[in-house]
């Protein structure tokens, strides 16, 4: 019988650590100082083949990460991936599969088929992944991936994880391909460490930082009587500069100004400035004017919408574009890459004389919103990196911040676990293959050359403490409003005086259209400054 032991007591194979916190996000760097088994070469010809596994846990959960020798879809594809887990560490209870009599599984969690089963109180129990609150990453394809299990899940009041001491194995039932291998597991004690993840504050550190929140808000959210108040509670707690909302395709821009002017009142005469792509379901709202935006396909970019926010001019030194963006859902992967490849297209355009947009040089730019990253990796890096897949319709691509670099994914963490997933089954099925489980498919991406993220985060009230609720005006099923989260990041963008420190500054002291009144289709507007200049600006549709 050969075992492999992960305890810090007995093995000197494995050196147990968590000098640092595990964050659940596709990316990998935190797990360095975790000791992982290394599978030997199989030889598989056909199917995931296990490179290594690592274990490690805090107070709140179980972490597993594992690598493949390929790329591989975790939640689809023609795969069949399973995770057990003995949760007594003793193979007289639980299901011994026929290539490990050493190991007796209470659970084993069938990623492919989306559910795991349960062997207490009955035998083959088909249980939601959500009942066990797992938790993957990343949802695009990759040869490595992280997940984290809570460990005080329940079912019927008994815990899952009722012992300290468990076995580990991992397989896949295509390739049959073992980690450890035949009669061999992990056995891993799960150590007393307090998270060491701090809690996000949701309040701006800074009145001159540049708060920016995505949002779809499923179905018209905004046109639901039972979901507004939730969704209203939401916003208020944020108060951002610039909201990205999605999924308002009957919704109109006037309802959106009429919400943020009562809920966000600007003390403004023209309040909130709102606008939408055309025939589509993206809206963008900012305290700022919009002073110009490229509503259409032909102008703009396939299921995306840029708009260029007017910043205040006697505080930053360069307006900000966002692209709010609902990519093409599900499997229409070749639909997403189309899309990646425009926003490419698009931005080296914006950042070259000539085309459809010039943006000054150095702009801050940034692409959030609903980006449905659920297939191929090569999405995401296209977006990143600016490698176009589509060149005959879009170019050879090119490096896209103003440095010719790749830009920053900003991850928006839940505020008070380390946990990434913007998106969840608000009514998870049960059936098999159950309900996807939680994941990141709305993003934040800025050109980080020219711009600086300081503080971002989600949103889900299910998951804050109830001081942290109060502290906010929150209750704990606002987040239910929508099945995405509203994420956000506060953004630090240069500024006017810090970058010429002779100029001097000036405040605006009065603001209107032609007519001197507000409407909701001006295309020319006068600003006036106490410092004696006026402003005309045009709206460029």
């Amino acid at each position: 019988m050969k075992k492999f032991i992960l305890i810090i007591f007995y093995m000197p194979l494995f050196t147990y650590s968590q000098s640092n916190q595990i964050y659940i996000d596709g990316y990998f760097e935190d797990w360095v100082n975790i000791n992982n088994y290394a599978d030997p070469n199989d030889n598989i010809e056909s199917g995931v083949d296990f490179i290594n596994i690592s274990v490690t846990n805090d107070d709140k959960y179980l972490y597993i990460k594992f690598e493949t020798n390929e790329e591989i879809d975790l939640s689809d594809g023609n795969y069949d991936i399973e995770l057990l887990l003995d949760t007594d560490n003793n193979n007289i209870t639980g299901w011994s599969p026929g290539f490990n009599d050493n190991i007796g599984a209470e659970i084993g969690i069938m990623f492919n088929q989306r559910f795991f089963w349960y062997n207490v109180p009955e035998t083959d129990l088909q249980l939601s992944l959500y009942d066990m609150d797992i938790y993957p990453a990343p949802t695009v394809t990759s040869n490595q991936f992280e997940i984290a299990i809570a460990l005080d899940s329940e079912y019927e009041e008994q815990l899952l994880f009722p012992n300290s001491e468990i076995k580990i194995q991992l397989t896949d039932w295509v390739s049959n391909d073992k980690i450890p291998n035949n009669n061999s597991e992990i056995i891993y004690t799960i150590q007393s460490n307090n998270q060491s993840y701090s809690q996000i504050q949701i309040p701006k550190t800074n009145n001159d930082l540049i708060r920016l929140t995505a949002y779809n808000v499923l179905n018209n959210g905004f046109n639901n009587e039972e979901r507004m108040e939730g969704l209203k509670n939401i916003l208020q707690s944020l108060n951002s500069d610039i909201f990205a909302f999605s999924e308002c395709g009957n919704t109109t821009t006037q309802s959106i100004k009429n919400i943020l002017d009562e809920i966000l009142n600007l003390n403004t005469e023209l309040g909130w400035f709102v606008v939408k792509k055309d025939g589509d379901d993206l809206i963008i709202a900012s305290k700022f004017p919009i002073s110009a935006h490229w509503p259409s396909e032909d102008s703009g970019i396939k299921k995306m919408h840029p708009c260029l926010i007017d910043l205040p001019d006697n505080l930053y030194a360069q307006d900000l574009l966002v692209v709010n963006a609902h990519m093409s859902c599900c499997g229409s992967d070749s639909l997403r890459q189309i899309q990646a490849d425009d926003f490419v297209n698009f931005i080296l355009d914006a950042k070259s004389e000539g085309g459809i947009i010039d943006l000054a040089e150095s702009t801050p730019f940034v692409l959030c919103g609903d980006l449905n990253l659920v297939g191929y990796s090569q999405q995401l890096t296209t977006l990143i990196t600016g490698e176009i897949i589509n060149t005959s319709l879009f170019g050879q691509g090119g490096g896209m911040n103003w440095a010719d670099n790749n830009l920053k994914d900003q991850v928006c963490w839940n505020t008070e676990q380390p946990l990434s997933y913007t998106w969840r089954d608000i009514s998870p099925n049960e059936g098999i293959p159950g309900s996807y489980p939680h994941g990141r498919l709305d993003f934040i991406i800025f050109s980080d050359d020219v711009m600086y993220a300081e503080k971002s985060f989600s949103i889900d009230t299910e998951l804050m403490s109830q001081q942290i609720l109060n502290t906010n005006n929150l209750f704990i099923d606002d987040s239910k409003a929508s099945d995405h989260l509203a994420i956000t990041t506060d953004f630090s963008l240069p500024n006017l005086l810090s970058n010429h420190p002779n100029k001097l500054e000036k405040k605006k002291i009065n603001h209107f259209d032609i007519l001197g009144k507000d409407s909701n289709h001006r295309n020319f507007i006068i600003e006036i400054y106490d410092n004696g200049e006026i402003e005309k600006k045009y709206f460029i549709k």
